[in-house]
């Protein structure tokens, strides 16, 4: 499972800096604490759909999307 999360946070990093976005700037686009952005792109947290459903829509981008 922590390769998984792992995976996901990746891919959320590469699509946010293909944005050329800091961590603080999809946070607030995602209505999310920075913090818990860091954690979920380093993978120290199992992160829930709901999180997951904000961050693809700050990036224009569906759930599937930030799947490896």
């Amino acid at each position: 499972m922590e390769k998984l999360l792992q995976k996901i946070g990746e891919k959320i990093r590469e699509i946010r800096q293909s944005y050329n976005w800091l961590q603080r700037e999809l946070a607030e686009h995602a209505n999310i604490p920075v913090r818990s952005l860091g954690r979920i792109e380093r993978g120290e947290v199992d992160v829930r759909i709901g999180t997951l459903q904000k961050i693809a829509k700050a990036l224009n981008k569906k759930v599937k999307d930030l799947m490896p």
